[in-house]
């Protein structure tokens, strides 16, 4: 209910540095995508358009009880923070139309407007513009529509930290964690030294009723998870991630662009991906691991809260 919206946003056009402006439209579509979702991430006090339209600066209005979104007329849109199949399958779309390098397309925040927008006139051109990205999404949600990236480019992706909470400084967690495997034959014997809690969990891991399939990632090729069905995962696992309850309209919307932005990134790296599917055949979960010599990393997506709770990563 957007009426109930403790924190609501206000954003409002400033004028573009048209230097800036000069120097990123001569970069690949997909790297300036991922430079200016990366300095929205950083510095949540300002939302940037990507190319096509007036930089958008976030403020917090002193209104109780909405959430309004501004344009540069000063219209306001209200948003409903809640998710929905057919909202992310429309957010989908939007992202799909950026793949594709369609520059209509390059506003993250109209995107995000369009499709939790609730007040919007039915002849509204962000709206008529999401309608056309959603019907040129094929049938299937699992259809893939990433681009055919090239192995050396996926190296080169490949390269940075994986896992939002490394690079984003929420947690405490370590740049690695070193296994001595020279006294152990098979995995079971590492198994047999751990304590007894980690036993029991990795039990329960391997009783779930879960299916898991192991994708590579092929250069020159889309990447196999580069579809709905996996853009649903990470919508879901960033939004539960992030923000706080379904009040926390700021957290939602660093989520969303959290989402996008890490969608893009596991789909453009090298590795492998598992994918996990539960008794009806849906994706609830997949997990990324990338691997060089002897070094392992990886990162995980949960598509519900029942996932999350399916032991995937310990399985994994």
């Amino acid at each position: 209910d957007i009426h109930k919206q403790k924190n609501p946003v206000r954003l409002r056009s400033t004028p573009i540095n048209c230097s800036l402006m000069l120097r990123i439209s001569r970069m690949n579509h997909h790297r300036l995508l991922l430079c200016l979702l990366h300095f929205f991430i950083f510095i949540p006090t300002h939302v940037f358009s990507f190319v096509a339209f007036p930089v958008l600066v976030q403020q917090q209005q002193q209104q109780h009880g909405t959430t309004v979104l501004f344009s540069k007329r000063e219209q306001q849109v209200y948003i409903d923070s809640t998710l929905t199949p057919e909202r992310v399958k429309n957010l989908f779309g939007w992202v799909s139309r950026l793949f594709a390098g369609d520059p209509m397309y390059n506003n993250l925040m109209y995107g995000i407007a369009a499709v939790f927008g609730t007040n919007l006139p039915p002849d509204a051109e962000i709206l008529q513009m999401a309608q056309v990205a959603n019907s040129r999404l094929p049938s299937s949600e699992e259809a893939l529509m990433g681009e055919p990236i090239s192995s050396i480019e996926r190296y080169e992706s490949s390269l940075g930290a994986m896992g939002a909470g490394q690079w984003l400084g929420q947690f405490q967690t370590r740049p690695h964690a070193l296994l001595d495997v020279r006294n152990l034959t098979s995995v079971d014997d590492w198994k047999q030294s751990l304590p007894r809690g980690c036993k029991r969990t990795l039990k329960k891991a391997n009783a779930q009723n879960f299916t898991v399939t192991t994708r590579i990632i092929r250069g020159g090729k889309p990447a196999p998870h580069s579809s709905l069905a996996h853009f649903r995962c990470v919508v879901e696992h960033e939004v539960r991630l992030i923000a706080l309850d379904e009040n926390d309209t700021e957290g939602f919307l660093q989520a969303l662009s959290m989402a996008v932005g890490r969608y893009i990134e596991t789909t453009r790296m090298a590795g492998e991906i598992q994918e996990y599917r539960n008794a009806d055949g849906a994706v609830i979960a997949f997990a990324h691991e990338v691997r060089k010599g002897r070094a392992i990393r990886g990162q995980w997506f949960y598509s519900s809260d029942e996932a999350s709770k399916s032991y995937v990563w310990f399985h994994s």
